[in-house]
């Protein structure tokens, strides 16, 4: 009975195709700062992870060398852990941005460092190569002349902010 002419064929308009662009757009722009914002949160969530997790290692390692009656000594936190880290580079020394990337850890055993290279910015840190580490030095804990303990140690001069 009725026919439908070509011109009346179903699809969406150009101006409803703008709309919907505009629309996804201005999400868009609300969003991805959001995202960032995100993921630097969990950045900063796993580095005070990695680093509470270090130092519960040492104290469990001076623990067991104090009841065991061996001495305690400075050395690798990473070495304590149950399960070693996926972006654990290993010894490095020196540390550098080639052998630990963004986002890793190395251990520097010319002075008893552990260094993160974080993959957002951070203000502060150890400056090597264009880039800033996060550090922490493992450093005994003397009472007496006896060494009692182990902990982690940011000095003033690498104090870092995100």
């Amino acid at each position: 009975m009725f026919k439908l002419l070509k011109s009346e064929a179903k699809g969406f308009t150009l101006v409803e195709l703008v709309v919907i662009i505009v629309v996804l757009g201005i999400l868009a722009a609300v969003a991805i700062p959001r995202l960032f914002d995100v993921s630097e949160e969990a950045e900063k969530a796993s580095v005070e992870t990695m680093v509470s997790s270090l130092e519960s290692a040492l104290g469990i390692y001076a623990s067991k060398q104090f009841v065991g009656a061996q001495p305690i000594a400075v050395h690798n936190p990473f070495e304590d852990l149950s399960n070693i880290p996926s972006n654990y580079k290993g010894i490095n020394d020196p540390v550098t941005i080639a052998n630990t990337p963004d986002g890793y850890w190395s251990w520097r055993p010319s002075g008893n460092w552990i260094m993160y290279n974080p993959r957002q910015q951070i203000t502060g840190g150890w400056l090597n190569g264009g880039e800033r580490f996060i550090i922490f030095r493992v450093e005994p804990v003397v009472d007496g002349g006896d060494t009692v303990g182990i902990r982690l140690n940011t000095t003033p001069a690498y104090a870092y902010t995100w």
